[in-house]
């Protein structure tokens, strides 16, 4: 699968969790191009603070042919993981992440040609 189908279904996931959540202040998208799956953290306001990054499971829909992983952060806890003092899942690493910012991808996905 593409990079550009990928990210319009990260985009898409994105939007449904900022609708729903209002603490959800960005999502970080691990691109790992090798993997068949889907790697996201969202930090959120509102979530309870772990000390650690617990993805859990979506399995793939026909809308989201592809599982995902999926990790719910503080914001607090976010700048830790960036220092290196919250470690992330194996194998998921900073060198290949985008970042999408709440008003951003509401914003694009509100505009005429999507």
């Amino acid at each position: 699968m593409s990079t550009k189908p990928i990210e319009e279904i990260v985009r898409r996931l994105a939007r449904k969790h900022f609708e729903l959540e209002e603490g959800i202040e960005r999502f970080i998208w691990f691109e790992n191009r090798e993997k068949d799956e889907i790697h996201l953290i969202e930090i959120n306001h509102n979530t309870i603070p772990e000390g650690s990054v617990l993805p859990f499971y979506l399995k793939p829909t026909q809308e989201r042919p592809l599982p995902v992983l999926i990790g719910d952060i503080t914001p607090e806890e976010w700048e830790k993981v960036k220092n290196g003092v919250i470690p992330l899942p194996e194998g998921w690493s900073l060198d290949s992440i985008k970042i999408l910012e709440r008003k951003d991808v509401l914003q694009i996905m509100d505009s005429p040609q999507q």
